[in-house]
């Protein structure tokens, strides 16, 4: 491993909590001069942590990946406690953890080492080796006063180093990293009755809380699942937002291994846009990946824990890595499949039916274990998936095309969805031939978005066929799944399966076989001839918002995008999902179970919490509607009757009431969900606005805080309110609820598009932020409004780039003792407050960047002064004297694109919502 990395303590993936006050067990630490921890609490009170950190029967039990951490300002102190190490990699303690820095202390299996980070500083501090640990338990010692530190184990000092600028107090925290795992008991810290007794204070006088990885909703857009041939509970799955995540406990917890992997996406620059993955079977610690839009490849060969970059030779600027397979008996042969997107290939965009790109397709070789590659095809349609005949290593198959992207040879004025199907070489790749409607295919058939070989049959292979923007375009029900039983000469349609995503054979049986689509979920057990429904909806239906599809309860598990079958039971079935998650099945695929624990790569969209509660969380994500009862440890999904669907975007929950939900789903059509049991059951309401104010989606709800039943919401484009993006002036205004969102009316603001509104804490007025740049102000709870500001950019310096305007205010919150002062975030502008109730504004984003793109301003209830801003490009940002300055708060942020924050009204936890993971 290199020693060199900096050890992140504390993980996100998608949405985040802070703890910002002190907890009952941290401030007991202040009466005692040595804290102690057995562990014989499984619920860990004062600890953050992942959730593979557990205990039991008395031992503290940490995942590879996982951490448990705790806050606090030790000084001057001895720590020793009783671990034990499983695996390979490292267990970091990291100990005077703040924002001015950290010491780390790696111990792997052969070498301890001491670091100290500093911002981007990272430095070895000093290094020892260790005698060989095995899995027997040991006691380590860690004494530290002023610059000066002592390392001790089992009774043998070790290490001594001084620091000649040692870092101030901090807090302490222990991760997994690699492969390891720990087990750790008996933890004791004595102080130094001189140092200062530990303490946790808010964001803004603390300077150092970390955010705490919550390892959900679920969601995500999942591409591959793969499993290690030597022992399937080790296991792979990639995300085009969250890079790789390995799991070895088959499926139960799973941890990010992007060691090595340098892409990186997203307006923050922090996704990890990994697409493809392919273990080699030859070898199967060599594993390969690839990226969506950025001409990369990479391989590992210790098991995901490092990667390295082999892209040499591959012509094509960005293309989207879609798929490996690595020839039987030689690793140095490998082939990838890949898209070509058509900004490159036609000069500018050229988006088909509902706006899905269309695109071409590359097959690439490699003779020297991807040291160079060579293109070997170019076509009409993306390549996915390739197989390699065992018998004949010349003979090699590929599939072309994918439900959500339009060939290079489609034509929508016609319409002619296009297609290639599926290429057959038989000289290692030189000529290729197309398998396609002379072989049985229908002309509306060719897009093969996944194809699997009889793992003892070569002759024998399944194909699953579906596009989604052409059957949208047509208007009519398009794709199946084929059978070849001669190598691909002749094709039998053998299922109908509208959108069919996934077709597997199992390995350890082959008589079964599994095929999937969003709607629904078959299998066979004639290897493929015929079939039954297993879950979902059949009988050559397109899945409508509301009706059952495959996947758990309460959950849109989306298209299945990836099947794998644990070659030790047929029965148990593992998917990978465009939308979802990742999912299993232990009952051949008439039941499921979210399979996704420590993974997700959901773009969240909106989160409410509870005013008594600061533990209950609801959160919309473009996987649907979720629930939480323990501080988003773990997700209940809400997406039930007429809210199963895709595409979830507002949500708020009754103060009064935290069992009264409104929500709104994209896929679910425009009128607002009613819940009146927490999400469990949902009703349509709004339907008297129809044709008049509801002329969009509902893009915000707001409860008033002190008048019960009277809500508002707001109805326009999700994508302007959300992101700033295709805006117009345009749209459906506010309506007005007296009853809790039973019956709706018309609450001015007509025709315009509302960005943002929010209550005056005492309920006695409403502001509302219109597009472009408009403020309005209303005193009878929204049932008339006033223009006080026609453009709230108005005198305020343009921004250093002429291409970026700041002219829309997406963010807005009301200062809860003085409904005067407004604070507003622009897209691309930062913050800027008012002190008249929105007449004029002043620029505050002193601290921050001046273009920053803020998408969420909350207030702290309980001290109005202490202000928290999230930014799509730079994070978190908090302020401690009312937004005249403002300092980072992204310690432990893995992304930093902000969607969405919220503040428990007793202003201890701050939720953050993410751009995937």
């Amino acid at each position: 491993m290199n020693c060199k990395r900096i050890f992140r303590l504390w993980l996100i993936a998608l949405l985040a909590a802070i703890s910002l006050l002190p907890t009952a067990s941290s401030q007991a630490q202040t009466q005692e001069p040595t804290f102690t921890e057995t562990f014989d609490d499984p619920t860990l009170p004062g600890w953050e942590h992942s959730p593979g950190a557990t205990v039991t029967d008395g031992v503290l039990h940490i995942e590879p990946g996982n951490f448990c951490a705790r806050g606090g300002k030790w000084l001057d102190f001895t720590f020793t406690l009783r671990a034990r190490l499983q695996g390979k990699g490292a267990l970091v303690i990291t100990y005077r953890g703040s924002s001015a820095g950290d010491y780390h202390l790696a111990l792997t299996g052969e070498t301890l080492i001491v670091q100290r980070e500093q911002g981007d500083a990272l430095a070895d501090l000093g290094s020892a080796a260790i005698p060989a640990l095995g899995d027997e338990w040991f006691t380590l010692k860690v004494t530290v006063h002023g610059g000066e530190q002592t390392v001790t184990l089992n009774d043998s000092s070790l290490l001594t180093i001084t620091d000649s600028d040692p870092l101030p107090a901090g807090g302490f925290a222990f991760e997994t990293v690699g492969d390891l795992s720990a087990d750790l008991d008996d933890l004791t810290l004595t102080i130094e009755e001189s140092a200062p007794t530990p303490s946790q204070g808010s964001a803004a006088s603390s300077g150092s809380p970390a955010w705490v990885y919550l390892g959900g909703p679920l969601g995500g857009l999942g591409y591959d699942v793969r499993m290690d041939p030597r022992n399937p509970d080790v296991m792979y799955v990639t995300d085009a937002w969250a890079g790789v995540f390995k799991s070895t406990d088959g499926g139960e917890t799973w941890f990010p291994t992007n060691q090595g992997i340098t892409t990186r996406v997203g307006p923050s620059g922090d996704g990890i846009p990994v697409f493809s993955l392919t273990i080699d079977p030859n070898n199967p610690d060599r594993i390969w990946v690839g990226t969506q839009y950025s001409r990369s490849v990479y391989r590992s060969d210790d098991g995901g824990a490092t990667w390295l970059l082999m892209n040499e030779g591959i012509q094509e600027r960005a293309p989207t890595i879609r798929g490996f397979t690595v020839e039987p008996g030689n690793s140095d042969v490998v082939y990838l499949a890949g898209e070509v997107s058509s900004w490159e290939w036609n000069g500018a965009p050229l988006p088909g039916p509902i706006g899905l790109d269309t695109t071409k397709g590359i097959v690439y070789k490699t003779t020297d274990g991807g040291q160079h590659w060579q293109r070997i095809w170019y076509g009409d349609n993306l390549a996915r998936y390739i197989w390699i005949n065992p018998q004949d290593h010349n003979l090699i198959y590929v599939s072309t095309g994918i439900f959500d992207r339009v060939a290079a040879n489609s034509d929508p004025n016609a319409p002619d969805p296009g297609g290639v199907g599926v290429l057959r070489s038989r000289d290692g790749g030189q000529t290729w031939e197309t398998l396609g409607v002379a072989n049985g295919f229908r002309p509306d058939e060719l897009y093969v978005g996944s194809l699997y070989m009889h793992p003892t049959n070569p002759e024998i292979l399944l194909a699953a066929t579906g596009n989604d923007p052409y059957m949208w375009l047509m208007g009519r029900p398009m794709g199946a799944v084929y059978r070849t039983e001669d190598g691909g000469d002749t094709w039998q349609r053998v299922l109908d399966l509208p959108n069919g995503s996934a077709v597997e054979i199992c390995e350890g049986d082959p008589n079964v076989a599994y095929a999937g689509s969003m709607s629904a979920f078959y299998r066979s057990d004639d290897a493929g001839r015929t079939w039954q429904l297993q879950s979902g909806i059949g009988d050559n239906q397109v899945v409508q918002a509301g009706e059952e599809m495959w996947g758990p309860p309460g959950v849109v598990a989306g298209f299945p995008i990836d099947l794998q079958c644990d070659p030790r039971d047929a029965n148990r079935v593992f998917v990978n999902a465009y939308g979802g998650g990742n999912f299993v099945s232990e009952d051949g695929g008439r039941t499921w179970k979210v399979a996704s624990r420590g993974y997700s790569g959901a773009l969240m969209f909106q989160i409410a919490v509870a005013r008594d509660d600061p533990a209950r969380v609801y959160a919309t994500a473009r996987s649907g509607l979720f629930a939480s009862a323990d501080g988003g440890q773990t997700w209940e999904g809400l997406s039930y009757g007429p809210a199963r669907a895709l595409e979830g975007l507002a949500i708020a929950v009754d103060p009064f009431d935290e069992q009264h939900l409104l929500a709104s789903v994209g896929d679910a059509g425009p009128l607002p969900k009613l819940s009146t049991d927490g999400g469990h059951t949902w009703r349509d309401v709004g339907q008297e606005l129809t044709g008049s104010t509801l002329q969009g989606m509902a893009t915000r709800f707001r409860f008033s805080p002190t008048q019960q039943g009277l809500v508002l919401v707001s109805v326009g484009s999700g994508d302007c309110v959300t992101n700033g993006d295709d805006c117009e002036e345009a749209g459906g205004g506010l309506a007005l609820s007296h009853d809790g969102g039973e019956t709706w009316a018309p609450a001015g603001l007509d025709g315009k598009q509302v960005l943002n509104f929010a209550f005056a804490a005492d309920g006695s007025r409403l502001y509302a932020t219109v597009y472009p740049a408009q403020i309005y102000r209303s005193d009878d709870d929204g049932q008339t409004w006033k223009m006080v500001n026609a453009d709230a950019t108005q005198g305020m310096p343009a921004p250093a780039d002429l291409d970026i305007p700041r002219t829309t205010p997406l963010a807005l919150a009301v200062d809860p003792t003085n409904p005067d002062r407004l604070y507003i975030g622009f897209l691309h502008g930062g913050v800027a407050i008012s002190e008249d109730g929105g007449a004029t504004w002043q620029l505050a984003s002193a601290g921050m960047p001046p273009e920053a793109s803020i998408k969420a301003i909350v207030i702290d209830p309980t001290n109005p002064q202490t202000l928290y801003a999230g930014a799509s490009e730079s994070g978190v940002y908090v302020s401690s004297d009312g937004g005249e300055h403002w300092q980072e708060l992204n310690n432990g942020l893995l992304t930093r694109t902000v969607r969405d924050l919220a503040l428990s009204t007793d202003g201890t936890v701050l939720y953050m919502a993410s751009e995937g993971g």
